[in-house]
């Protein structure tokens, strides 16, 4: 290094006036005042100690970040390192930040001291910048409130909200049947398709004939046969059916019945059979199904009691004495009585004569006879 100095007596001073060179020792008795050193090195000018802008660092670490500390002195905290990519620091505060910066989408959001502007966000189709603050952008049948993100719900939508789902709720509907209106072919009804795994529609028309219709039985058989049970379905029969126009249930068979009424007339263009049997028995009690009785007494005398006339309103009974013994014109005699009512005007009648008999009819209090041979 070269010291300009000046020539001759060196007093305490050193000057830049002219290159020196100085070999062996120099000894200063007072202080040295030089403006300028100059680096040969560098071919440049050395500050003077005034000029040197840090002469202390304190604290620090490798890779530690200088701050001005005042008075010469710098400060490497240990909070911020760079160490040649990455600066690391726990707190920003800027006015702005320009160029790339990849890594910003992972900072928080509570971790900014204030609010960002909705204008320095890039947000979805899903969102919208109202005078700077980012708002849910709602569409149709959504709306957007302090409490979130909500369905638009018509009162009679049939829809409504249970546990936090959105469920279909028929009662939130009005009813089909008002001003006259009912159910019509075209109404819409919703059905979930389980072969196609989704949601359809369909009419009342089509679900009736294309489903109800083939599931149900159908009438068998031509106009006015009576259906009957078949082995999966209605069956019938051409000897049993009924002419509407003339009001008359024709039966090519037999009816079989425990009681048979006719409200006015009945009318028969065969015969009429009734039941008869033969009574050995000396004491006999009329039963439901009689109707006339062949009363043999050869064996002895004979009670026949009859029902109470007040359970066989209009019924008729055809009772006669018989004898086995044809010959024996003297047999024993028959009595017919009654524990209620009368029969005409007494408790009992008697047949005493061979094939005598009575016919008698209930009046619903008592037994008349309407009909007789013999005594």
């Amino acid at each position: 290094m070269a010291y300009n100095v000046l020539k001759g007596t060196v007093e305490g001073s050193v000057d830049q006036h002219g290159d020196q060179e100085i070999s062996g020792v120099k000894v200063f008795k007072s202080t040295i005042s030089a403006s300028v050193f100059y680096d040969t090195d560098s071919q440049s000018p050395c500050a003077t100690i005034k000029d040197v802008a840090i002469t202390k660092i304190k604290g620090g670490r490798p890779t530690s970040v200088l701050t001005h500390g005042g008075e010469g002195t710098a400060i490497a905290s240990h909070n911020m390192l760079f160490d040649g990519e990455t600066l690391h620091v726990k707190k920003i505060v800027c006015t702005n930040i320009a160029g790339p910066i990849p890594l910003a989408s992972q900072i928080p959001a509570n971790k900014f001291l204030d609010p960002i502007d909705a204008n320095f966000i890039n947000h979805g189709p899903g969102l919208h910048n109202v005078r700077g603050t980012l708002q849910t952008k709602t569409g149709k049948g959504l709306i957007a409130d302090e409490t979130g993100i909500g369905i638009s719900l018509s009162l009679q939508g049939g829809l409504s909200v249970q546990s936090n789902t959105l469920v279909v709720d028929p009662s939130k509907s009005d009813t089909i049947v008002a001003s006259g209106q009912n159910l019509s072919d075209d109404d819409l009804l919703l059905v979930s398709d389980t072969s196609r795994g989704d949601l359809r529609h369909t009419t009342l028309a089509n679900l009736y004939e294309n489903h109800i219709k083939l599931k149900v039985p159908h009438a068998a058989g031509t106009t006015g046969e009576l259906q009957l049970k078949g082995p999966s379905g209605f069956a019938s029969s051409k000897k049993l059916s009924f002419n509407s126009q003339a009001n008359t249930l024709n039966l090519e068979g037999a009816l079989s019945t425990l009681k048979l009424q006719v409200e006015k007339t009945l009318n028969t263009q065969g015969a009429v059979i009734h039941s008869i049997k033969t009574v050995t028995e000396l004491d006999y009690h009329v039963t439901d199904t009689d109707y006339t009785l062949l009363c043999d007494s050869q064996n002895g005398k004979m009670n026949v009691t009859l029902p109470p006339a007040c359970n066989h309103t209009g019924r008729i009974l055809n009772i006669k004495k018989t004898n086995t013994d044809k010959y024996n014109l003297r047999s024993h005699p028959v009595t017919i009585k009654v524990s209620e009512g009368k029969i005409d005007l007494t408790d009992s009648i008697v047949l005493k004569m061979n094939y005598a008999m009575r016919t008698l009819q209930s009046d619903g209090a008592n037994w008349w006879i309407i009909g007789q041979k013999g005594t």
